[in-house]
């Protein structure tokens, strides 16, 4: 099986070129440019192609993920980020689109949880450029936000949209997963299996994030769910290998369900080939 990554963030520190956004309030303490996450890949080996997900180090500046996925057309395709409060969000989104990669965006509720934003109808422009231009909408929102990704995927059911982190439930309160299950209803709903090493607090294998996955599984099917490392968020609590093998040796997986999670979900998802291009 050819691996598809779901989740992962790039950045330089090296190149002044491609400097930290002026409005961000991200510091990283390490590279993550390509060839780093290679080698980081090559500790599991056979991933074909990997989602960049648009870091808060760049913000709205798409351009060093652009010449990745320039660089490395057969590997990476990017979820990219356009500010949402903005009145040309729609246009920019469909700007993205026409870059070589570009698959969709992501929306970050989590950023501002007191403001309540996603759901709101001025939203509405943005989520039909993205049924026009076949962009995936990927969502970092917490659990408590998730009926606001409930209304817009009810209101939008031609666009995808994939929740990051398995929204990010409370690993101490079974009950907060309700709101992601209730997502399983709709059809252009996905779900991200990640975040969880982070989350949990917990060691490899991560034992506390079984049960919510087990739940997650069995609401939504392997086929809408996909692996992401969220490297190197991820090495705070697991190497890639680490992150990459709590999830393959889940007790109950079948090979098809490893085909789906690990390749076929994510490909569906964000459209991309079958094979090398």
């Amino acid at each position: 099986m050819d691996l598809v990554e779901s989740h992962v963030h790039i950045w330089t520190l090296r190149d002044p070129r491609f400097g930290k956004h002026p409005d961000s309030d991200f510091k990283p303490d390490r590279e993550a440019a390509p060839e780093d996450l290679f080698a980081a890949q090559d500790e599991v080996g056979g991933v074909a192609w990997t989602v960049l997900i648009q870091p808060r180090y760049y913000l709205w500046d798409n351009t060093y993920l652009a010449q990745a996925a320039e660089a490395h057309p057969d590997r990476f395709v990017v979820a990219g980020r356009v500010d949402p409060m903005r009145a040309e969000a729609p246009r920019q989104l469909r700007e993205l689109m026409q870059r070589p990669g570009y698959r969709g965006i992501r929306l970050a509720a989590t950023e501002n949880p007191a403001t309540r934003w996603l759901d709101d109808p001025s939203q509405d422009p943005l989520w039909e450029a993205a049924a026009e231009a076949r962009a995936t909408i990927g969502l970092l929102i917490q659990w408590r936000q998730l009926p606001q990704a409930a209304a817009m995927a009810t209101r939008h059911p031609d666009v995808t949209v994939v929740i990051d982190h398995l929204g990010f439930p409370d690993y101490d309160d079974p009950a907060s997963l309700e709101n992601l299950l209730d997502l399983a209803r709709l059809p252009n709903v996905y779900v991200k299996l990640s975040g969880y090493p982070h989350n949990t607090g917990d060691a490899y294998p991560y034992l506390r994030a079984r049960p919510f996955i087990e739940r997650v599984l069995g609401a939504f099917g392997a086929s809408r769910v996909m692996w992401g490392s969220d490297w190197p968020v991820c090495l705070a609590h697991a190497t890639y290998g680490q992150a990459f093998r709590s999830a393959w040796g889940l007790p109950g997986l079948t090979d098809d369900d490893r085909d789906w999670i690990f390749s076929k979900t994510a490909r569906a998802a964000w459209r991309i080939p079958d094979g090398r291009a």
